[in-house]
């Protein structure tokens, strides 16, 4: 993750096919991010420098003791069907044991103790 001291607002989405639509044909505010309901364990952070570029989103599992970025994929440059084949795998733990994977901390809100911020203002 590039923003080390951004806070995010973490929403449940009901499923992957909801959350890669979410991705692939809306913007977000940078201080974005999602979880998708039964694989709370992964996380889809808001990456990007500003919510007119590309929509980067961090993939980050917490492993039971700490948090581990596994993957960074530019959702906005996908299609739906590719967002949602991303998600899968993600979800799937496919992507647990990337060589790059690295421990990151992630400052997590939700969306009732968010409120509002300078990045959804």
């Amino acid at each position: 993750m590039m923003h080390k001291n951004r806070r995010w607002c973490v929403s449940t989405v009901a499923t992957p096919e909801d959350l890669a639509r979410m991705l692939t044909q809306q913007t977000w505010t940078l201080c974005s991010g999602f979880v998708v309901a039964g694989h709370e364990r992964y996380l889809f952070l808001n990456d990007a420098t500003h919510e007119d570029g590309a929509g980067e989103f961090a993939i980050v599992v917490f492993d039971g003791k700490q948090h581990v970025q596994v993957e960074s994929v530019t959702f906005s440059w996908c299609s739906t069907e590719k967002a949602e084949s991303y998600i899968r795998q993600a979800l799937a733990g496919a992507m647990d044991k990337n060589d790059f994977a690295c421990p990151v901390q992630p400052r997590l809100d939700t969306p009732e103790r968010h409120s509002r911020c300078h990045l959804c203002a």
